[in-house]
């Protein structure tokens, strides 16, 4: 596994700042799995959820700026793990721009057809675990959840402690209502890759395209607040 643990541009968890956390983590104290768990407490207590499409921005820049988009906390968390001595990897999922209409419904022309959007797993003592059953299975989410994510309030980030974030389809295998189900947006799945760092290489990253960077300029740095609806 050693591709699932090695520092990177973006995963650069050798840098002091990402250590700062990782170093307060004890391995043997927890399992692999509240190592991830821990890790994800202190992201969600240190940095500030804000709008941004800087996808490569290392993870120790992040912690730095002590604040973070989805994309760029995932990141930092992914860093961390493997400081930690927990590997990870991700898959590159094309979500439907649908998905993102109920937080930017008046800045829809701004939304490409589909985003790339990068998902960990990381590598427990039960075996590659994604990030959306970080804390219980979809299923133990969807028992005790009072609904299903619905991305006009807290982030995905956030939205895992509690919330079915169910882009895979999982609350349907076992024949039960499918309410919390959302691979309905996944369009194309490009597999998994053992960096994030290897997805921006062969893909891109919207923070190169034209909508990109209007959307920073926009929103870049704005708290991640409920889409308030005028209607």
């Amino acid at each position: 596994m050693p591709k699932n643990l090695i520092a990177t541009p973006i995963l650069d968890y050798r840098n002091s700042e990402v250590r700062a956390v990782s170093d307060q983590i004890v391995p043997d104290r927890y399992s692999s799995r509240e190592i991830v768990q821990e890790a994800h407490r202190r992201l969600l207590a240190e940095l500030r959820p804000v709008y941004s499409v800087r996808e490569l921005q290392s993870a120790s820049q992040t912690l730095r700026a002590k604040q973070g988009s989805c994309s760029q906390r995932m990141a930092c968390l992914e860093a961390i793990a493997r400081a930690c001595g927990v590997g990870t990897r991700v898959h590159a999922l094309w979500v439907d721009r649908r998905f993102w209409y109920p937080r930017f419904g008046w800045l829809r022309p701004l939304i490409p057809r589909r985003i790339l959007l990068v998902w960990p797993q990381f590598f427990t003592e039960n075996g590659w675990l994604d990030f959306d059953e970080l804390y219980d299975s979809i299923r133990g989410l969807v028992s005790a959840a009072p609904q299903a994510f619905t991305n006009d309030g807290e982030s995905l980030f956030e939205a895992v402690r509690h919330t079915p974030v169910d882009l895979f389809g999982k609350s349907c295998a076992s024949g039960e209502a499918c309410s919390a189900d959302l691979s309905r947006f996944v369009v194309a799945s490009e597999g998994l890759f053992d960096t994030r760092d290897e997805v921006f290489a062969k893909f891109g990253s919207i923070e190169n395209t034209i909508r990109g960077k209007a959307f920073e300029v926009l929103f870049g740095g704005r708290s991640i607040v409920p889409f308030v609806r005028t209607q």
